[in-house]
Parts: structure tokens; sequence; C-alpha cells
């Protein structure tokens, strides 16, 4: 058959298709099915616009640079790829689940997916591109604009589910046939290995992070355990480290190179304190080591030098105690981690109230996403004690009773009351919903639950969300917000 052509203005371009062996295919493949599944089951805050934006960005800066340096019309395999692991992990803030279309931050998606084409052109050390492209560019994007316009993708995608276990099945249908393959498993192995092992190090140490999927602060082992069996470490174990074309050839040099991004990686975690930066030095890890060997190999015998196996038995540990010094203030109570609770004893002072009939209250799909399951025999407690917590602390107000009042109210909620603020209303609720209450304005900021409430005061409509501060098994009122302000869209 033929080779396919085409004439361009009198050039005839020789058209190159993609080729089902081509092992690229194989993990594009295997990303878009996580594309999918995080589409339809897992709620990813990612539009397929966005993506296509992405796509299209790399596939045609590839097409024009390789045409007009080597005459031919190829199937940018590599772009695709690139511009797939950029979409995979870069959220833009504000971007909505099943806004399908959304076109949020798209120039983002775009500026981000060509800065990483173009390292592989520009950026070279003989002859050979230095970086992962979509890494550095991830990890350049992050460090410019910052948790207030950008997000890598969480941790934690989810509780487990039907959908989270094909996730897992997918990822390690993808690991065997590509690393196999390419063997490439040795170089994903050393870096888990050596990751998970000086994490684990960190995290018996009580490192702590802030996240925005969980109620409280990720501490010890569950920080252990969530970020080293993370899909998301997994794609960049599988999918990134393995770059064939930006790491050594040797394989030896492989193992070693694998391990230092897993060492290093834990060693630029351990001062993090929140999910973001956690993330971002993951994803950095993988760069200051490419930045490394390429500053080597203009040294040769430094290069030998350093891979004698003695100097390597030393630096390691070394590498891990650094990360232990540098964590130590990661391991301290997390400043506002948390909505303030009851004083001891407080709950003593709080009087039976009638409340009268409520409806039932609707529990938010956010609020199963974090807590894994909220019966409504609970999501009727917490309505329940929201309606009995604002009928005390009215009764509080008016008999000037401040005992009382803190067996109702707690943090901002008892100051503003405190200080004259006119709370002691008659509330009839009309509407009752169990919410995740964020601040808009800290996408880093731990999460709270909250009811959102409509109906009447008087005659006079109301719409607000309580959040709500759990003292044992009674939830006391924390705090009042408008929808808006309790980042409810």
């Amino acid at each position: 058959m033929p080779q396919p052509a085409v004439t361009i203005r009198g050039t005839t371009y020789p058209v190159l298709l993609p080729s089902w062996r081509d092992p690229r295919l194989h993990v594009t493949a295997t990303i878009m099915a996580l594309h999918v599944i995080g589409q339809v089951w897992l709620g990813f805050e990612l539009s397929i616009a966005q993506i296509l934006v992405a796509l299209a960005t790399c596939a045609a800066i590839e097409l024009v640079l390789v045409a007009w340096e080597r005459k031919v019309i190829a199937w940018p395999a590599s772009a695709l790829l690139t511009g797939n692991g950029v979409a995979f992990v870069l959220r833009v803030n504000g971007t909505e689940h099943g806004d399908w279309w959304s076109m949020q931050g798209w120039y983002i998606f775009a500026a981000t997916s060509a800065l990483g084409l173009l390292t592989k052109y520009v950026v070279q050390v003989a002859g050979r591109q230095v970086f992962n492209p979509s890494n550095v560019a991830l990890v350049v994007c992050f460090l410019i604009l910052g948790t207030d316009r950008v997000n890598p993708l969480d941790f934690w995608w989810g509780p487990w589910s039907p959908a989270m276990a094909l996730v897992y099945v997918v990822l390690g249908a993808g690991a065997v046939l590509i690393t196999h393959r390419l063997r490439l498993l040795g170089i994903a192995a050393a870096f888990w290995l050596c990751f998970a092992a000086g994490l684990g190090v960190v995290s018996a140490l009580g490192h702590c992070i802030w996240a925005r999927w969980s109620l409280t602060p990720v501490c010890g082992t569950d920080f252990w355990w969530t970020v080293v069996a993370s899909p998301e470490v997994l794609v960049f174990v599988l999918f990134m480290i393995t770059d064939p074309k930006s790491i050594p050839t040797a394989r030896g040099s492989r193992l070693l190179f694998g391990a230092a991004v897993g060492i290093t990686a834990v060693v630029l975690v351990a001062p993090a304190r929140t999910e973001f930066w956690a993330k971002v030095a993951v994803l950095a890890s993988l760069v200051v080591v490419h930045v490394g060997r390429a500053a080597l190999s203009a040294r040769p015998a430094l290069s030998l030098t350093l891979r004698r196996p003695a100097l390597l038995a030393v630096s390691l540990p070394a590498l891990l105690l650094v990360a232990v010094m540098v964590g130590l203030h990661a391991r301290e109570p997390l400043p506002q981690a948390t909505t303030p609770a009851a004083s001891a004893g407080a709950l003593a002072a709080r009087p039976a109230v009638e409340i009268g009939t409520l409806p039932p209250v609707r529990v938010d799909d956010a609020v199963e996403t974090i807590t894994g399951s909220l019966t409504q025999t609970e999501a009727d407690a917490m309505g329940r004690q929201l309606a009995e917590s604002l009928l005390i602390e009215a009764k509080a107000l008016e008999e000037g009773d401040d005992a009382m009042l803190q067996s109702a109210v707690v943090g901002k909620r008892l100051e503003a009351d405190r200080a004259g603020a006119p709370n002691g209303v008659d509330r009839r609720f009309s509407e009752l919903t169990a919410v995740v209450v964020r601040d808009p304005t800290n996408p880093q900021a731990i999460p709270r639950l909250g009811i959102h409430a409509r109906g009447t005061t008087a005659d006079d409509p109301f719409d607000a969300v309580f959040v709500l501060a759990r003292a044992g098994s009674t939830y006391l009122v924390a705090d009042e917000l408008t929808p808006q302000a309790a980042g409810l869209r």
C-alpha cells in the first residue's frame, strides 16, 4: 500500500499514521479511560472543553514543528500524551463537575500545554530532552499561579466504590502492559519503594496536612496510606517518571534515578502543610532530579563518582534525615484546622426544648463523598439539633444566661452573640440540606459540615447555611453564612 501524502503549496508531505503497537497510544488509552471514570462516577471538576484545549494546543504545535523540521505530517502521539497529562492533573478553580463545555481558564490549559510541549524542543542536553513535558509545565503552572487560581487533582478521589476499584484495575493493567513492554518496571518500583519507606518515617513522626476532602487534618498513617496509594501518585509513577525520552538508558542508572526521585519527593513533601503543596512537591521532585541529572551530565567525572554504591548508601539516609528535619514544623498542631468545640461541661447547661415538626434533611452528594456515608437518621439528627440549638440560643439571649448560650453555640456564633448580634429570632424551616461548607477564598481550607436551611422568620423568608460543630453526639451552631460565602453554587 503506497504511503499517503498531502501537497501543501507545492511541497509534498508524507503522512505518518499511528500504529496500534505504539506504547504512547497505550498510555493515552489508559489516561482516557481514567478521564471517563472520573467524569462519569468520581465527580472530576474538569470539562471536556478543557481537555480538548490541552490536546489541541499540543497537537497543533507538534504538527507544525515536525512538518517544518522533517517535512512530514506525523500523528502527534507524544504531543497528545503531553496534553493528556496536563488535562488530567490540572484543575482551574471555579470549574464545576457536569459543566461539560466550560471554558473556565481555557488559556491556562493552553499556556501550560504549550509550555510543556515546547520544552521538548527548547530544553535539551546532548540532543535529548531534559524534562517530562507535562510534569515540568504543571510544576511551573502551580508555582506561578498558586492555589487561589489552580490546583492539582486530589490525592484522594473518593471513598471505596466500584468506580475506585475500576480505577485501580485500569492503572494496574496499564502499568503491566506499558512498563513491562518498555522494561521500565524497575524504575517505577525503585521510586515507589523509596518514596513509601521515606514517607513512612515522616508519617510515623506525626506529619499532618490540610485537605479539602477531609473534615479533620490528615495525619500519620492516614496521611501515608492516602499518598502512597493515591491514584494520582500512581499515574505520576507510571506515566511521568517512566518517560523513556527523559530518563537514563542504562538499567542501573534508571534504578538510581527512580530512587533519587523517591527520596527527593519525601524531602519536598516533609515541610508541606496543605495538600496543594504536598502534591506540587511530588511533581516537583521529578523536575529537581532532571535538573540535577542535566547538571551532572556536564561533569562526567562527578557523575561517575555519584554512582558509587558506598556513596549512595550514605546519601540516601542523609536525605531522609534532611526530610525529618525540614518536616519538624509540619508535626505541630494545624492552626484553625477545625471548628472550635464546646468547652468541657458546656452541654450540662443545655435545656430540653420542643421544636415541633421538621422537614426531612436531604443529604447533598458532596457530604457522601467526604464522609463516606451519612445515614438519614444521622442527617435528621443534625437538623433536629440545629433547630434545638437555635431555640436555646434565643432563650439564652433573652435571659442573659451565658452558660446556656455556650451549650448551643460556639466559635464565631458565640462571639457574635456576646457582641450583641440580633440572632435570637424564631425560625420556621421549610427545607433542610446537609452540605459541605467551604471557604471560597481558601481552596485548601478544611471543609466543615453544615445545614443549608430555607424558611421564614416571622413573615420574612431566609436562606442561610449554618456551620455545625460537634460536641460528643450533639451538633452546635458555629457560624451562619450566606450560601455564596459557604462555597455553595
